[in-house]
Order: C-alpha cells, then sequence, then structure tokens
C-alpha cells in the first residue's frame, strides 16, 4: 500500500516553476551530481494498533550512512542570483538492533520498560527548489556570473519510505511503501573551474515522517502503524557542469 498526503498539488506547482517560467526569460542551465555522508539525529518510533495498544519507542539510534544524488535546473539571466530546480536523491535510515525505552499504553494503562527494536529503511527523495539563491562573486568576461558562487535553496520534497515487515509481526512476507511530504534546505559554494565545470561543497538539511502499515495475525489481525520522524544532515561535495 502506498500513502499518498495530498502531494499531487504540490508535483503541479512545482512543476509549472521549473518549466513554464524559463519560457518567459532566458536562463542559465546546470546539471550538479553529488555524494556524501548523512547523520539522523535520534528518533522516536511510535507503533500505533487498531486492537487499541500504542508503543513509543524512545531515543532511537541511527547510523551514520551515505548519500548520492543529483539535480538540474536553471538561474534567470537577468535575475541571475535567482533560480529553481530539481533535485533527486537516494540514503538510508539505518538504526540497529538496540535496547530502548518502550512505553506501551493499553487499557488505559502505561508501563515504561527497556525492550529490543530495530528499523531500517531506504529512502528516495525528489526535492523541488522553488527557491535558490546565489551570490555570483568575482564576475569577469571569463566567468559572468562569477567565479566563487555561494547559494543556498529550499523547498518541499517527497520523501518515499519502503521497508518489509517488522520483527514481532506476522505474516512476515509484508512489504510496505510510504510518500509523504517533507521539506529540504541546502547551504553551499561553487567554484567554477572553467567557464562550465566546478567543484561544490554543501550541507543539507531534511526532514519528514514515515508511516507504514501491517497487519498483524500476533495480535489478532490487527493493523499496525510505525511512525517516525526523522531530521538529518547531509554534508555533500559534487561537480556542477552550467551551460551560460
Amino acid at each position: 500500500m502506498v500513502h499518498r498526503r495530498r502531494v499531487q498539488p504540490l508535483i503541479l506547482w512545482s512543476f509549472v516553476l521549473l518549466f513554464l517560467v524559463p519560457h518567459e526569460t532566458s536562463a542559465e542551465m546546470y546539471a550538479d551530481i553529488y555524494g556524501g555522508a548523512v547523520f539522523t539525529n535520534k528518533t522516536d518510533v511510535t507503533v500505533s494498533s487498531t486492537s487499541g495498544t500504542t508503543t513509543t519507542n524512545q531515543g532511537l539510534s541511527v547510523s551514520d550512512t551515505w548519500t548520492v544524488g543529483g539535480r538540474t535546473g536553471y538561474w534567470l539571466d537577468r535575475f541571475d542570483w535567482l533560480g529553481f530546480g530539481l533535485d533527486v536523491f537516494f540514503f538510508r535510515v539505518n538504526a540497529p538492533g538496540q535496547s530502548v525505552p518502550s512505553t506501551v499504553t493499553s487499557g488505559g494503562q502505561t508501563t515504561t520498560s527497556p525492550a529490543p527494536f530495530q528499523w531500517s529503511l531506504p529512502v528516495f527523495g525528489i526535492g523541488f527548489d522553488v527557491l535558490r539563491l546565489r551570490i555570483p562573486l568575482l564576475r569577469s568576461d571569463a566567468f559572468p556570473h562569477g567565479r566563487l558562487q555561494p547559494y543556498m535553496s529550499a523547498g518541499p520534497s517527497l520523501f518515499i519510505t519502503y521497508a518489509g515487515t517488522p520483527m514481532n509481526v506476522q505474516p512476515q512476507n509484508q512489504h510496505e511503501t510510504d510518500v509523504s511530504v517533507g521539506a529540504k534546505v541546502d547551504a553551499g559554494v561553487t567554484f567554477m573551474l572553467t567557464k562550465n565545470i566546478g567543484l561544490f561543497t554543501q550541507y543539507r538539511f531534511t526532514h519528514f515522517t514515515s508511516e507504514l502499515s501491517y497487519q498483524n495475525a500476533v495480535t489478532g489481525f490487527s493493523t499496525d502503524s510505525y511512525r517516525a520522524t526523522f531530521d538529518s544532515h547531509h554534508v555533500l561535495g559534487g561537480l556542477s557542469i552550467q551551460f551560460p
């Protein structure tokens, strides 16, 4: 089952910005590829069951991991400090097996005790950079848009997560996918080696919530929904090709 949370208006508006605006003014196109490291904050995973039980696994530690991605878009020619873009990337949120405080609420009673838990999700992101800003520094005839280009971008993103059946859930052959709307913010700097080729380094912050539901025969064929919010810090480096 795929959960779609009002993503169609977001996609429509983003495509209007990305593809209709260039028809009204000339633009400088770009294409970037990148990779780097990801550091995700601790998080809580809440399991809500239709049987009436809610379990919150608190302070789950998430391992450091890696990310790769690519983006494309354009900078306006007349206002070359303003641009838009589309960003596609991949990383994982992997919480290995660990013992965490687990708070169980059932029948009006709440208890907290240590419990084992693990959770691992691959994450595919589609970022809509509805606003990109840069400062064109060190302009010259060879580098009309600046050889040094500090920049930032922000916008909504689609986060697609996928996971098989969690432990303690039967049957074990279930697979769930969630599509949710989150946010992405970037800040970095590009140094142009030539008029068309540059290198960049940047920091990225991503925020999203994933919710995956499974049928659980162990608790009388109830539906268990696993919900967690992930805040991640990405340190990236990559290659930029610009087409003035």
